[in-house]
């Protein structure tokens, strides 16, 4: 008796019914699909790193059109139970590997499989596999995936990387009028190129630049949006991630390169999101929970861990990520000394570390922005109006304190959908991501606009992206030799790769 007919004899419709998720309770049904994927390396240090991958029916989105948000909410990546266990080696051949134990793929982990490994060597290219199985599959082995340790102390080798934000796959496949204005003319349309089911031709640049790592600084997922068809459950959240791995050019890429996840509002519960609320869904929890599962930040059994974090890359550069939803005040609540964004710990850790690193050049990577200007109508970041000013502010006479404007400290912003260059009166400089995907860009606010948050013209801004497009920004550290002055040149490039800016900061050797 074939399964239509069957259901129907219990008096249901064929129509009324899904079948793919029956057929997992199917007695007797055997799913022979099965793959490990996305592989995943993050949080590389000189001598470890955390591997990730998921157990699932495919490692890519079917090749659909995608022209409308029902056709996007209805494409998932269904996972599916087993057991894995990560190699590892530093040669191809996997000789005189390192194999971990087997670890069980449970719904309760969204199928996911982590593991750390540790006492690596520095400087170093490894490469990882998964072997894999369940009940109804003989042990699989995966594609190779590969990373390359941190240089580490004593090493001034040329480091490259990327910082990236905003990744809304939503606006990549259908367009978006961002409501600057209502005339259609300012629309962004969706991506209409023939490689438009790859997904985000800013991945494939950052791919060719062939960065040692890559920052991506929030707004992985957009859970707000499509705004009809919200993510608001523990399965909508995930499949949100299925989605954006799923993608071809995402897929390529995270095998290559190691990844630092940072989070931000959209991918922690929706639009300029708080820890107040706690009706309303996505709750706090539930977005924190969600973003640790998903990406290769912290192990399973590391929840109080805090994503707050900072790696010494080599002499000569320190990067610092900080960790902007957790700890938040209510960002309706006056702003003055009690309100912040960081917390009291975040905030003693950043000064602390700080003040100890003895990296040539420091970077402070936030997930929102500390200089701007940003839109006047905002109230969510340190730079905006009935914002979090006070803390930033308060932060900054500390730097300037400690002479931190003589110091080579930067700081990296994403969450601005465009890209720029600007600097504080007390000399601090920040430089905008911009967002990956040009469907998501917008022209940003310049200094010296009413409607921004630096209508007086303080701020200077030797940059600011126009027309607007997506992209990222490459970020070379260099020392050839000890005749040669150590560099840091910041690259401002569009989606294509085309270098649209560039900043150099040069040490005088002595």
């Amino acid at each position: 008796m074939k399964r239509t007919e069957f259901i129907q004899l219990l008096g249901f419709t064929a129509a009324s019914v899904s079948l793919k998720p029956y057929r997992k309770s199917w007695p007797g049904w055997k799913n022979d699909r099965l793959v490990a994927s996305p592989l995943m390396a993050g949080e590389v240090s000189p001598h470890q790193v955390i591997l990730q991958t998921r157990l699932c029916e495919q490692k890519l989105i079917p090749e659909k059109k995608y022209d409308t948000a029902r056709e996007i909410i209805d494409t998932e990546i269904q996972g599916v139970p087993g057991e894995a266990r990560f190699e590892i080696a530093d040669n191809k051949e996997f000789e005189n590997s390192k194999l971990a134990s087997w670890q069980k793929a449970i719904l309760d982990h969204d199928y996911m499989v982590k593991q750390r490994f540790q006492k690596l060597k520095n400087d170093t290219t490894y490469y990882y596999r998964i072997h894999f199985k369940n009940q109804n599959t003989n042990e699989q082995v995966s594609e190779i995936g590969e990373f390359k340790t941190l240089p580490g102390e004593n090493s001034n080798r040329p480091t490259r990387f990327v910082i990236s934000s905003c990744l809304n796959f939503g606006r990549f496949f259908l367009g978006h009028h961002f409501g600057q204005d209502a005339n259609p003319e300012s629309w962004q349309q969706p991506y209409e190129g023939s490689d438009r089911t790859l997904g985000y031709p800013g991945l494939k640049a950052i791919k060719d630049v062939n960065p040692d790592f890559w920052v991506q600084t929030g707004d992985n997922v957009y859970y707000d949006q499509p705004p009809n068809f919200k993510a608001t459950t523990k399965s909508e959240l995930r499949a949100k991630w299925h989605r954006q791995m799923g993608l071809s050019r995402m897929h390529d890429l995270l095998k290559r390169i190691p990844v630092f996840w940072m989070k931000d509002d959209h991918d922690f519960r929706f639009d300029d999101a708080d820890n107040s609320n706690p009706h309303r869904q996505p709750s706090s929890e539930l977005g924190m929970e969600t973003f640790r599962e998903q990406v290769p930040v912290a192990l399973f059994d590391s929840k109080n861990k805090p994503t707050y974090r900072t790696y010494k890359v080599n002499d000569l550069l320190q990067i610092w990520m900080t960790e902007g939803r957790d700890y938040r005040s209510p960002n309706s609540d006056n702003d003055g000394p009690g309100k912040t964004i960081w917390g009291k710990e975040q905030n003693e850790w950043l000064r602390n570390t700080l003040l100890k690193s003895d990296a040539t050049f420091k970077i402070l990577i936030v997930p929102s922005p500390l200089i701007g200007p940003d839109d006047a109508r905002k109230h969510d970041n340190h730079v905006d109006y009935g914002g979090f000013q006070y803390e930033r502010d308060q932060f900054f006479r500390w730097l300037d304190t400690h002479n931190f404007q003589n110091k080579n400290f930067y700081i990296i912003t994403g969450d601005r959908h465009w890209q720029y260059h600007s600097m504080h009166p007390l000399g601090f400089e920040e430089f905008g991501t911009g967002t990956l995907v040009t469907q998501n860009s917008r022209i940003g606010r310049e200094s010296g606009d009413p409607a921004s948050t630096d209508p007086l013209g303080l701020i200077k801004q030797p940059y600011i992206q126009n027309p607007p497009t997506g992209g990222f920004i490459q970020i070379d550290v260099n020392k050839p030799d000890k005749n040669m002055n150590a560099t840091l040149q910041l690259h401002f490039i569009d989606e294509y790769g085309n270098e649209l800016n560039r900043i150099e900061k040069r040490l005088d050797s002595n």
